[in-house]
């Protein structure tokens, strides 16, 4: 495992090292998890930004399906003649 060293204020080490004892774990092993949350959290956001963009490219090229197929697709489900997702 690698290492590192971040400076912090002395008030956020004290909330740190309170949260620690408070979770009964290592002020490093806080800061992992933290860390790894944050991480998560920038890729989650990163990768939605992609999806929102290539959705705006689709829309931008006419790539748009209408509420009404869309709406009679819904009301279609669990019936004998359900329909297949418009495309």
């Amino acid at each position: 495992m690698s290492m590192t060293s971040v400076q912090v204020s002395d008030d956020m080490m004290k909330r740190l090292e309170s949260t620690a004892t408070r979770l009964r774990r290592s002020t490093g092993r806080v800061i992992n998890d933290a860390l790894r949350e944050y991480l998560e959290r920038e890729e989650q956001r990163t990768q939605r930004l992609a999806e929102t963009r290539a959705a705006l490219d689709e829309l931008q090229a006419g790539a748009v399906i209408e509420g009404e197929e869309v709406m009679a697709w819904l009301d279609s489900w669990g019936s004998p003649a359900e329909r297949e997702p418009p495309l």
